[in-house]
């Protein structure tokens, strides 16, 4: 890592921290930092720095700014926090039925959504869906092209698990979209597997 561009940048730190916001050093240092390669950016105005993995919890804590304490990071959001890859416009956030939603922001959509506790996972200060859910609310409230793209996602980079995901279809009886997200899990339980047996011939 080059320390001696951060260390003339942030004088008071020897070394880059784990993220950095553009509020922490200011947007022009911030922008030179990620052109130099010191730091990577995870999301928005947030960076890593470029000899730490971006982790889960990483990709949770750049999005805290954006997250309520009521709040949980969810949909296509949560997968990206679960699994990676190319970075949302705007996060997801769910909050309870009934309760004041987040004030309007231009890198935030609101829902309101009914989440039981094992729904949940924490990951460092935000709270995002577990993987099962994350699966089964991309299933059902995406299309199908984005829904298969975003479970092949979880499948291949968070260990999602589509046939035990379809069981949590059976709390939400007559509930909008289910119908559609069965079968959306269960292709692409059918795909891994055929992939898994593809790869056990080879």
């Amino acid at each position: 890592m080059e320390v001696s561009t951060l260390a003339r940048l942030w004088p008071a730190m020897p070394v880059a921290p784990d993220w950095l916001h553009t509020s922490d050093v200011g947007a022009v240092p911030w922008q030179v930092l990620v052109r130099e390669s010191v730091m990577l950016r995870v999301w928005d105005e947030v960076a890593v720095a470029a000899d730490r993995d971006e982790t889960p919890g990483l990709r949770a804590a750049s999005v805290l700014p954006l997250v309520p304490r009521r709040g949980v990071v969810g949909r296509a959001a949560a997968v990206w926090v679960h699994a990676g890859g190319p970075p949302p416009a705007r996060v997801d956030v769910l909050v309870p039925p009934r309760t004041r939603r987040p004030s309007p922001h231009p890198l935030r959509v609101p829902h309101e959504c009914a989440l039981a506790d094992g729904d949940v996972v924490e990951l460092g200060p935000v709270r995002v869906t577990t993987v099962a859910r994350t699966a089964v609310d991309v299933a059902r409230w995406s299309s199908r092209d984005v829904s298969a793209r975003l479970l092949e996602r979880l499948a291949t980079h968070a260990g999602l698990d589509a046939r035990g995901a379809v069981r949590l279809l059976d709390d939400l009886p007559g509930h909008r979209g289910t119908q559609a997200a069965r079968e959306a899990l269960l292709d692409v339980a059918a795909r891994v597997a055929d992939q898994a047996d593809g790869e056990a011939l080879a």
